[in-house]
């Protein structure tokens, strides 16, 4: 058996090598740009950013708690503190190149606290497809209204929404997570419409801080601003190689937005809107694992029965 003392040496090695990936992957998110950054700040008040920054992170917040519920209905609940502490810490892991690894920081540091990797793996799954079908659902209803949403008419946007409302079906979601996880994926009517409730409201903060960074702001765009930034999102996920989607994400935006704003404008929102969702990335992992290392923690981590029914013995590390 391996020593654990060295064992947990290298889980701290290899999670501080995590984050100063992560660091580097977000800021060369920025290479190049730093006169746009600074141009789009600065023709922006403090008002609009402190108000945008509030909404990107009370928006994030929110995404926390639908990954939690998802967590806690395959029967593995963890509390608030240390949960969003290894939802936070492992979002971070958009950042890396290839799609996969915040994934894989989910399951490596929810293991720490008894959840089987199988069944994290499938709770992150699961949300960026809760994330990508509520996403769908809100462009869908925003072209099928009439509102203008690129190359969408109402038709393909009401088909659109009807897919996406079909994905989102109970026995769907809970069929196709528990292939992946082994377990059963216990949500009912209830817990779905609460998820999409809860992702509903994320939309909305999102476009809510691309509005308040207008320079004209008006409530009235929101519903079109909500689905450019889900038809932006959706790009940026679908582009694996680009972290966070960083780039795809902007040239969606910008493309969506320009009718409304002109493009100089929606060029400097794109920008500020990439810049608020890296720092409010940031900061919440920073004070959610803050928070977390406060807590008692058991000296190691208890014993994890994977559906092969093979127990492993853990040893716990700092986060």
């Amino acid at each position: 058996m391996a020593d654990p003392t060295r064992r947990a040496r290298w889980v701290r090695a290899a999670r501080w090598l995590f984050l100063v990936v992560v660091l580097a992957g977000a800021l060369l998110a920025f290479r190049g740009h730093g006169t746009e950054v600074g141009s789009a700040i600065g023709s922006t008040s403090v008002s609009s950013v402190a108000g945008a920054s509030a909404l990107v992170v009370l928006g994030l917040g929110l995404t926390s708690s639908a990954w939690l519920a998802l967590l806690r209905g395959f029967g593995h609940p963890l509390p608030g503190g240390v949960g969003r502490s290894v939802f936070f810490v492992g979002q971070l892991g958009k950042y890396v190149p290839g799609g996969v690894w915040s994934i894989g920081a989910h399951a490596h540091l929810a293991r720490d606290h008894g959840v089987p990797v199988r069944v994290t793996a499938s709770t992150s799954l699961t949300f960026l497809g809760l994330n990508l079908a509520t996403a769908a659902a809100v462009v869908g209803v925003v072209a099928s209204a009439g509102v203008d949403v690129g190359p969408l008419t109402r038709t393909t946007g009401a088909v659109l929404c009807l897919a996406a409302l079909v994905s989102l079906v109970p026995v769907v979601v809970n069929r196709l997570a528990g292939l992946v996880a082994g377990v059963r994926l216990g949500l009912r009517w209830l817990d779905v419409v609460g998820l999409v409730a809860l992702m509903g409201l994320t939309w909305a903060t999102y476009a809510g801080a691309v509005v308040v960074l207008s320079p004209d702001p008006t409530w009235s765009v929101l519903p079109a601003a909500a689905a450019a930034f889900a038809t932006a999102y959706a790009v940026g996920v679908a582009i694996v190689v680009a972290p966070a989607g960083v780039g795809a994400r902007e040239v969606t935006l910008v493309a969506l937005l320009s009718p409304m704003l002109g493009v100089g404008t929606a060029g400097a929102v794109a920008i500020l809107v990439r810049v608020l969702h890296t720092g409010a990335d940031l900061l919440l992992a920073l004070v959610a694992w803050t928070l977390a290392s406060r807590l008692p923690r058991p000296a190691g981590r208890p014993a994890v029965q994977h559906s092969s029914g093979v127990v492993h013995e853990g040893v716990a590390g700092d986060p």
